[in-house]
């Protein structure tokens, strides 16, 4: 008998261990409510300057030079940008061919007519550097400093390159464009500053043509400003 009892002691004993197993330790539950996600801003805004740019420039000659600008503002943005700027949709037009064009007084005479035959390109020369501070000086006052625009997509910040002289180069060696020039945090403002000359001595990429054979040619082209979101594949063009 005693053994007996013994037995179901311990068979008790168990069972009340296994049942143990399913109550659990004091516990509390929270649950965290309004989870939202909200996508960020990137709004690059490009404003003209009236009399500099878009350039609506005529009866340009040798010896003439110009500047113009657009300022560039990453608008009420919540992200950061990196800014990307290209010369797109260039363009050159023979348009008339005068009396000095069909007989330059030294040089390749000129008788080619319409689109993509012009000659001004020879002569114009360009450069171009983004003004951080928007004060119209290439310097490294401020921080972010200057950077300088060259051509065949080199950018370098002040002094930049040539200790900050600028060498002015034909439209079409400008076409590559300058990529991740600058970042631009939320709300930042920044001026595109691009200059012009026709030298009045020999002329950017010139060779051993006359002038003359750019008279009444034309170039247009559009300049294409991005704001890429720092470290994205992804951005906003203006």
């Amino acid at each position: 008998m005693k053994k007996i009892l013994i037995s179901l002691m311990a068979i008790a004993l168990v069972l009340g261990l296994v049942g143990a197993g399913a109550f659990a330790y004091f516990s509390d539950t929270e649950t965290s409510t309004g989870n939202t996600f909200t996508a960020g801003k990137l709004d690059l805004e490009l404003t003209g300057n009236p009399g500099t740019m878009p350039f609506s420039i005529s009866d340009v000659a040798p010896g003439d030079s110009g500047t113009g600008k657009v300022t560039l503002t990453n608008t009420a943005g919540s992200l950061d940008g990196d800014l990307d700027v290209k010369i797109v949709n260039f363009v050159q037009y023979e348009n008339d061919l005068t009396e000095p064009e069909l007989n330059p007084p030294w040089g390749t005479h000129d008788y080619a007519a319409g689109p993509n035959a012009g000659e001004l390109n020879f002569f114009l020369g360009f450069v171009a550097f983004i003004d951080a501070n928007q004060n119209g000086v290439f310097d490294g006052v401020d921080v972010p400093i200057d950077i300088q625009l060259a051509y065949n997509g080199q950018q370098m910040p002040f002094p930049g390159f040539w200790s900050g002289d600028f060498h002015y180069h034909p439209l079409s060696s400008n076409l590559v464009g300058w990529d991740d020039i600058i970042t631009l945090t939320a709300g930042q403002s920044v001026d595109l500053v691009i200059m012009w000359q026709w030298p009045g001595a020999q002329a950017v990429g010139e060779g051993n043509y006359s002038h003359n054979i750019a008279q009444t040619d034309s170039l247009t082209f559009d300049v294409l400003t991005s704001l890429e979101q720092v470290g994205g594949n992804g951005g906003v063009t203006e």
